[in-house]
């Protein structure tokens, strides 16, 4: 091994070192909206676990009626949660981004004409305002989106959807990164952690249900498409995986051909 690639790797393992330390903590807020909603927990879930930090969970009033406040905390595996009208956050300075995997139109409306009378929008705007970067899926608060169509909302009226794209269009001029429920997971992978997971894996030819790895260390990022359980991934036993990288491992129950 040379200096540059001894280098690279002491970096790596630097750098996995610091996630484990600083693992951040961020507030996941669920508005009433429902259009999108589980497609948006799927790609919530996936992502935070794999980042291994602390979540916390804020319903609006309305979104405590509609969405199963224990089933939520158990899936994203929440430290806490608040609900409007019975507790209130003692400082969103303690986040490192805020995300709504429901961004309802109600919240956006709020949002964008800076009206405070719900904690939901009031948080949205206080966390911009500290410069904490805020994540939202749009479909429920996206009138021309394909889950208002297929429930029968197809109106011409330009004017009535005109504004509701405003409103979005607003919260983009804010600082806002919006997105469809079902692209969530990379817009939080590259807005609040600031990459992106990348394939660098080959295929062994004729196995098509196994992965090989051929870097040296193996990151989180390196396994991180294979989460689905349809891959065996084969590391072979020169290479080092990293303590996040088998955290990873052991909570996804992966496995793992070590040749």
């Amino acid at each position: 091994m040379n200096r540059v690639q001894l280098e690279e790797r002491l970096r790596v393992l630097v750098e996995e070192a610091v996630i484990r330390i600083l693992k951040g903590r961020l507030l996941v807020i669920m508005t009433g909206g429902t259009i999108g909603a589980e497609a948006a927990l799927k790609q919530l879930e996936k992502t935070l676990a794999l980042k291994k930090v602390s979540i916390d969970v804020m319903f609006s009033a309305a979104g405590s009626r509609i969405h199963n406040t224990k089933s939520t905390m158990d899936r994203l595996k929440a430290h806490k949660i608040f609900i409007e009208g019975s507790e209130r956050i003692e400082s969103i300075k303690d986040y490192t981004g805020v995300i709504f995997p429901v961004l309802s139109r109600n919240t956006a409306s709020k949002g964008a004409n800076l009206i405070f009378d719900g904690y939901a929008a009031e948080l949205m705007v206080d966390a911009l305002m500290l410069g904490i970067p805020v994540v939202a899926a749009k479909d429920a608060a996206d009138v021309e989106s394909l889950g208002w169509s297929k429930l029968g909302f197809r109106w011409a009226n330009a004017n009535l959807k005109g504004a509701f794209s405003k409103n979005l269009s607003i919260l983009e001029a804010y600082g806002v990164h919006l997105c469809a429920a079902d692209e969530l997971g990379d817009m939080v992978e590259s807005v609040i952690f600031g990459d992106k997971t990348a394939n660098n894996v080959a295929k062994i030819p004729g196995k098509t249900s196994v992965v090989r790895i051929d870097k040296n260390p193996v990151t989180r990022k390196d396994i991180a498409a294979y989460l689905d359980g349809e891959h065996e991934i084969c590391i072979p036993r020169s290479v080092l995986i990293t303590p996040l990288a088998q955290d990873v491992i052991r909570d996804f129950n992966l496995k793992i051909i070590r040749e």
